[in-house]
């Protein structure tokens, strides 16, 4: 691919969606097994592991597109405009995600007919103290020391992506050497979690260690770097075409369907490293694979990709609002093919319809700020 002050990757958008999809899948079954109804979230294997998945790709996915723009812009100016990086970052993330915070902790309490009876209610010192660490963008640590919020858990992931986003502009700016530091951190990482979960795994019974096995677990930022070597491989036009075929492709898909069913739960935590790779062999083949069999570009996927940040922040509220509706009507929930296609393609369309509206009426006068803070156009991101 060409440097250019406009970057687009073709194909990304509708893989941006289907990693949303795939959150929304395990969160319908989890939500209506938290709300005491039929479900199959402990039945399947893959319906509990597309949703952790999903997050991860969209980790490996961030990871690649900003490296991709930063080293874009390094070479265009010769540094990084930090600032600029962290007002389009704030333009971009922050609207939704402190709307949905909002939500989380003034306004759905109050709807009592999608009560969580698996989330224990807050007292009055952790309501605060948590809502402090929503604030401060530490949703994932209060994830850890909390039970999570109803209906707003997924922003956790939003806090793992903007600590990285703190520290990743300074590294790309001053490093001489881009794929030397992302393969030293990569490493640190491995072994700095490594050494936490084993040392964990011999304190069973101590709180203290079980908060820090969970802080461990959660921060995948090992995954953004591995999608930033692949943006290094791409800008430098370096090796990244050998992983261009669609056997590759194919196999990389093959080996993560194999993988969700034969990972041994041991080794649950490392083999996200594995899943980092064979994701970002799925991002490169599918934007830059000329020959790829999945064709994934058209206005449908542009579209629905450009919404999937509100699909992934608006779904849970609107799974519980569905659940908890038919619920107070009482209308049984079950697995039943015709309840399925209910909550389903309710839950699906709904919240497209609401990331829709949220996107051009709530997020867009945000977005055009953006562009004033922009030195290297986007379409991807």
């Amino acid at each position: 691919m060409e440097k250019q002050t406009h970057i687009y990757f073709k194909g990304l958008n509708a893989l941006r969606f289907f990693a949303a999809l795939a959150v929304i899948i395990t969160h319908i079954e989890l939500i209506k097994s938290q709300m005491n109804c039929q479900n199959l979230y402990y039945k399947s294997k893959l319906i509990m592991e597309l949703g952790e998945l999903g997050v991860v790709f969209f980790f490996v996915l961030s990871g690649f597109l900003i490296t991709f723009l930063l080293l874009s812009e390094k070479e265009k100016t010769g540094t990084i405009a930090v600032k600029k990086f962290y007002l389009r970052r704030v333009l971009r993330i922050w609207p939704l995600y402190f709307l949905i915070t909002a939500l989380g902790f003034f306004i759905l309490p109050h709807l009592h007919f999608i009560d969580n009876a698996f989330l224990s209610p807050f007292n009055g010192y952790t309501y605060t103290l948590n809502l402090i660490l929503f604030i401060i963008m530490l949703p994932n640590i209060a994830f850890v020391f909390f039970k999570p919020m109803p209906h707003i858990g997924q922003t956790w992931s939003i806090g793992i992506e903007e600590q990285f986003y703190l520290l990743w502009p300074w590294l790309v700016k001053h490093s001489k050497n881009i794929l030397k530091t992302l393969l030293v951190l990569i490493c640190i990482l491995f072994i700095i979690k490594a050494s936490v979960l084993f040392l964990c795994s011999t304190h069973n019974n101590s709180m203290f260690y079980k908060n820090l096995k969970g802080i461990v677990a959660m921060l995948k930022i090992e995954s953004m770097a591995i999608g930033s070597i692949g943006a290094w491989l791409v800008f430098k036009q370096k090796y990244y075409q050998k992983l261009l075929s669609n056997a590759i492709l194919l196999g990389a898909l093959l080996i993560v369907a194999l993988l969700i069913y034969f990972t041994p739960n041991i080794i649950q935590d490392a083999i996200f490293l594995v899943y980092s790779v064979l994701f970002l062999i799925i991002i490169l083949n599918v934007s830059l694979n000329k020959n790829c069999f999945l064709k994934l570009e058209n206005k449908l996927f542009i579209f629905l990709g450009n919404l999937s940040y509100g699909i992934y922040m608006y779904h849970m509220i609107v799974i519980a609002l569905l659940v908890g509706s038919l619920q107070h009507f009482g209308i049984i929930i079950n697995n039943s093919i015709f309840s399925q296609i209910t909550i389903y393609g309710f839950s699906i369309l709904i919240t497209i319809l609401i990331s829709w509206l949220s996107y051009t009426f709530f997020e867009k006068p945000f977005l055009k700020l953006k562009h004033k803070f922009t030195v290297i156009e986007s379409g991807s991101f």
